[in-house]
């Protein structure tokens, strides 16, 4: 008797979404496997992770290392709050909120972002009233990065502005920083290139290139996005540049891959297929966190089909689905179908569309970010107009639209809307044409 093989997206909808079984989730997810039935038929290229097969069994030697781990971290989060409160017994309101902070660090690690946030506010509280405000400045960056982290980008921002002001009040250089970098990101994921702009040159002053720091690379980086996204291309390679050369003074593979992948972006955007490729192979050369090493795989998966190479491409992208599954990266899994459907649609196969499907699926089902499933329906879109299906097309990219504009991203808005524009000028013109 064969025994029926439990799909993933089965398995997943089984378990309830509560924090405390968040890991057995992940390691459900870790350790699925291919439906090695699929593996010879025509379905299995195109076997995505809703086609997976769990098995409940690998995960029983599991269960004690899972449970642990949650005991570890309710562990930590309850030490540090009782070092707040014996901090608050004597009198140190700062060092209450200091270790207020470092519970919601804990839980912000583990993705519990609610629980993050509640002690943020609470150090918040503590933060604003004694001399040292610093406690407050540190506290008010968090709720900045946690809200950004949950989409709530106006609220990352003030948040953000209010530890700057706090920073720079209390001459708190490094907090100002960290400050400007966060203003920076939250204009940038909103299409604010101006806003973005500033607050990273900023921090660019406030932050010297020597001694060489993290800050420093990731502010100029940051502006060479905004730089290549408006345009200047020769702005954001000096940039770049800049960055690089901290970046090279010792602060490891990391972040010199965090360049890398920056430089294969750039040469993307002049058109340089061939030196975007070396850019992000030699950003997998390097030790990388799995998230990041999936987003360099992704993104060398374009100048590979910009060189004809669609089927290298299509390989790389099931590659890095596989370790983002592995790895739990669910939310690196959209821009991986999204790289999958533009190689098979490359290569000319009908199915592709059903990358773009799973995209959107894992969307609903994970919650993710609105932008995923944004930039979702816009490639969506753009390959239902490539296979000639104008109305779908003009749906997909519509939704698209609405979604950019309801999250604020206006340029990715107003790239669509043109697209929308172009399409219905070419079916007007094919009226004409008809009736001429």
């Amino acid at each position: 008797m064969t025994q029926r093989a439990l799909k993933i997206d089965a398995a997943l909808k089984a378990i309830p979404e509560t924090d405390d079984l968040a890991h057995l989730r992940a390691a459900l997810l870790s350790a699925s496997r291919a439906d090695g039935g699929l593996a010879w038929g025509s379905a299995g290229e195109y076997a995505t992770i809703d086609m997976r097969v769990a098995d409940p069994a690998a995960l029983e030697g599991q269960i004690e290392e899972l449970a642990d781990r949650v005991r570890r971290r309710v562990e930590r989060v309850m030490r540090h709050t009782v070092h707040a409160l014996a901090a608050v017994e004597r009198g140190d309101v700062a060092d209450a909120a200091r270790h207020l902070v470092a519970a919601g660090e804990v839980e912000e690690g583990e993705g519990r972002l609610l629980a993050a946030r509640h002690f943020y506010e609470r150090a918040l509280e503590f933060g604003r009233k004694p001399r040292d405000r610093r406690g407050e400045g540190l506290a008010l960056r968090r709720l900045g990065r946690v809200a950004r982290a949950m989409g709530q980008w106006e609220l990352s921002a003030r948040r953000y502005e209010e530890g700057y002001e706090v920073s720079v009040a209390q001459r708190d250089e490094m907090g100002a920083v960290v400050a400007c970098q966060g203003l920076g990101n939250v204009h940038v994921d909103q299409s604010r290139w101006g806003e973005a702009r500033a607050w990273y040159l900023r921090g660019v002053e406030r932050c010297p290139a020597r001694p060489p720091t993290v800050e420093y690379v990731h502010l100029c980086v940051g502006l060479s996005v905004v730089e290549r996204r408006l345009g200047d291309l020769d702005a954001a390679a000096e940039w770049l540049a800049r960055g690089e050369k901290t970046a090279a003074a010792g602060l490891g593979d990391s972040v010199m891959g965090f360049v890398d992948h920056a430089w294969g972006r750039l040469h993307l955007a002049r058109g340089e297929a061939a030196e975007a490729e070396s850019a992000f192979r030699r950003a997998l050369a390097r030790e990388l966190d799995s998230v990041v090493r999936v987003a360099v795989m992704v993104g060398l998966s374009e100048p590979l089909l910009h060189q004809g190479r669609a089927g290298e491409a299509f390989t790389l992208a099931q590659d890095a689905e596989a370790l983002a599954i592995h790895a739990g990266a669910v939310l690196k899994l959209p821009d991986v179908y999204r790289a999958l459907g533009a190689a098979a649609a490359e290569r000319g196969e009908a199915e592709a569309f059903l990358f773009y499907e799973q995209a959107l699926e894992v969307c609903r089902d994970h919650g993710l970010p609105a932008f995923e499933a944004a930039a979702t329906q816009h490639h969506y879109g753009r390959f239902e107009t490539r296979r000639g299906d104008a109305e779908a097309a003009a749906a997909r990219l519509r939704e698209a639209h609405r979604l950019y504009t309801e999250m604020g991203a206006r340029m990715e808005a107003e790239e669509v809307a043109e697209e929308l524009g172009r399409m219905g000028a070419a079916v007007e013109d094919n009226e004409h044409g008809r009736t001429a």
